[in-house]
């Protein structure tokens, strides 16, 4: 049977809570296995539990940022076949080795002092074989390497919210786009930083990101971004739907379960793998969909 995660609260398949820990407001939370023990620890703010309630590790200097919420992203960054965590926090960016030992921290990218506390995403975006990871400041969404060396920057609004982004490489070429939505746009990255699309939304832009997935089962994917009244104002539409008109765009698979999703977390089908498999292992990424390509077809997992 599945277990439900919500922050930092297990309950069962019933909805009876298993535990509950102290948590931060607008808390995200991932599931994976961090001692390779063959069960899943769950990574909350600055805090990995075991499955029964027990802690792994705690990290003060995560916890301690008053309890605002935190963002961990899982990948393998540096080849030594084991997951990295990365936190997205307050006060900058915090990458962890799986045990919890900090490898850097406050990494503040754009230079910007606070409100990093943003969804991450982590993807191949030029090509060379090694995970990079998008992130959003108030003033600017860029890509970074894993040294914090800088592969892009450009200029966005979002001195309100949360947002966050995605990749795909919509033609295949090895090399993904980046998408993100700001308060007023949606924006289409390429690997440099050039934008190649924007159309307007509106948002308050709370914790929400752009996804992408073949909705219409056409073996070309789609975009999709939400829009709100946060701020006030009428909206014709809350959901958008973005394709390639002339259906260039490869096929991705047809689901987008979680917040924190990584691919190998649901099968197609939307059922959930009773052991899932570890996604640094083979896709290496977090938050950005699985590409189909040569007219592959996307089939549920087998079971297990």
């Amino acid at each position: 049977d599945v277990e439900i995660i919500a922050g930092a609260r297990l309950y069962d398949h019933n909805g009876i809570e298993l535990w509950a820990k102290p948590d931060a407001i607008y808390s995200a939370s991932a599931a994976v296995d961090l001692d390779n023990d063959g069960d899943l620890e769950i990574l909350t703010s600055g805090t990995a539990y075991h499955h029964d309630g027990s802690v792994y590790f705690t990290v003060p200097g995560i916890t301690g940022q008053g309890g605002l919420a935190s963002h961990p992203q899982v990948a393998d960054v540096d080849e030594d076949g084991l997951p990295e965590v990365l936190y997205a926090v307050n006060d900058g960016l915090w990458l962890l080795q799986h045990d919890g030992t900090v490898t850097w921290s406050s990494f503040r990218p754009t230079g910007e002092g606070s409100d990093w506390n943003r969804p991450v995403n982590i993807h191949d975006l030029d090509g060379d074989g090694m995970p990079e990871f998008g992130a959003s400041a108030p003033s600017h969404y860029g890509v970074w390497e894993f040294d914090k060396s800088t592969v892009w920057s450009a200029p966005i609004g979002d001195p309100s919210g949360q947002a966050g982004g995605t990749a795909f490489d919509f033609l295949g070429a090895g090399v993904a786009q980046t998408v993100y939505a700001d308060e007023n746009l949606l924006h289409v990255f390429d690997d440099a930083g050039l934008e190649l699309l924007s159309t307007p939304r509106k948002s308050g832009t709370v914790l929400e990101y752009p996804v992408v997935a073949d909705i219409d089962n056409d073996g070309s994917a789609e975009i999709l971004v939400v829009s709100n009244t946060l701020f006030g104002g009428n909206l014709p539409y809350t959901l958008t739907a973005i394709r390639d008109a002339e259906d260039r765009w490869i096929q991705g698979r047809r689901i987008w379960n979680q917040h924190t999703y990584h691919v190998t977390n649901v099968r197609e089908d939307g059922t959930i793998p009773q052991h899932e498999p570890p996604h640094w292992e083979s896709l290496n990424t977090f938050r950005t969909q699985a590409q189909i390509e040569g007219g592959g077809l996307c089939l549920p997992d087998p079971q297990g």
